[in-house]
């Protein structure tokens, strides 16, 4: 059974996520934008994400509804197979800083408290800028854990 599993998810990747975007638009969902590994919608006053990064997944269960200094509030985490689930999160606003204000030391010490490991890294050693928001107070958060 489990082989099965496995070559269903080898086989048919594409067909469950577009399922799954498909029945977030089926809920109103509003397009946000995608990255490499997933696209994201509003839902509500809920932001949904649907990934098939296997260790955004975890990293986003490990963490879901804790209240931290850097990282978005996780609601829901909906694992479908270990590459695909659905991260329901709180909504940001874009991050109006630059790299220099980002204090990327205290955002590691604080993922290894956590036990994640944020994607933060970008070409030639900068911070990936995308993955970063702000909460109304201007407060820097990591989004893709």
């Amino acid at each position: 059974m489990k082989l099965f599993s496995l070559l269903k998810e080898i086989l048919d990747p594409t067909q469950e996520y577009q399922e799954l975007v498909n029945d977030i638009i089926d809920q109103g969902g509003e397009y946000l934008g995608e990255g490499d590994y997933g696209v994201v919608f509003m839902v509500g006053d809920k932001v949904k994400k649907v990934t098939t990064d296997s260790e955004e997944l975890e990293d986003a269960q490990q963490i879901k509804g804790q209240r931290t200094k850097y990282f978005v509030y996780i609601y829901d985490v909906e694992v479908r197979n270990p590459k695909l689930g659905i991260i329901t999160m709180e909504d940001l606003q874009p991050f109006t800083g630059n790299e220099k204000d980002v204090p990327i030391d205290d955002i590691m010490e604080e993922a290894d408290l956590l036990g994640i490991y944020p994607d933060l890294e970008g070409p030639g050693g900068s911070i990936k800028m995308d993955n970063l928001m702000q909460d109304k107070r201007g407060r820097i958060k990591v989004i893709d854990v």
